[in-house]
């Protein structure tokens, strides 16, 4: 005259399944819904996607169109840039421009682009910034290092590239072998 195993038991102890099955068993889902898991990676979210900048942000820079005076700087980023700063050398930088109101020093090289309302550049892919620089006769290599790249919220993300690109000499100089002087004889 027992009351038999209760509803939702699986014994007379009033025991339930694990997750793994087993009658009175420990076993426990993670956060990710995966029996005896792990849960997420630092930074991840239980589908893999990066939700952590700190810990798994990146941008990767490299260079598109090149020309006898200026150079595209591409991006691509799993988080929005909020800002860049970078070096520049074997060309006399004359002018950059980005969304991101981009600056520059002749003098010293450097680049530095964020903007001053909270735009930011979106996750994803797209031009970073364009360089504009004297044009030579002989052309040459341009170097951009020391590469910081930001997130929307500020965090420092991990970064690659562009590293170097060459560039050609101007095809029109003036009798005075000027590129695109306007000296005639």
């Amino acid at each position: 005259n027992g009351d038999g195993i209760a509803d939702g038991a699986c014994d007379c102890d009033g025991n339930v399944e694990d997750c793994a099955g087993v009658c009175g068993g420990s076993s426990e889902e993670d956060e990710c819904g995966v029996c005896n898991g792990g849960g997420a990676d630092e930074g991840f979210d239980c589908a893999g996607n990066c939700v952590d900048a700190s810990a798994c942000g990146f941008a990767d820079l490299t260079f598109g169109a090149v020309t006898d005076s200026s150079v595209e700087i591409l991006y691509s980023s799993n988080f929005d840039l909020g800002g860049f700063q970078f070096n520049t050398s074997g060309a006399e930088l004359t002018g950059a421009s980005s969304s991101l109101d981009a600056q520059f020093s002749s003098a010293t090289g450097i680049v530095l682009g964020f903007s001053m309302s909270g735009a930011s550049l979106e996750a994803g892919s797209g031009s970073l910034a364009v360089l504009e620089f004297a044009s030579t006769n002989d052309g040459g290599v341009l170097d951009v290092s020391n590469v910081v790249l930001t997130s929307s919220a500020a965090v420092t993300l991990a970064s690659s590239g562009p590293g170097s690109v060459a560039f050609d000499g101007c095809y029109e100089t003036d009798c005075a072998g000027t590129c695109y002087g306007d000296s005639v004889e």
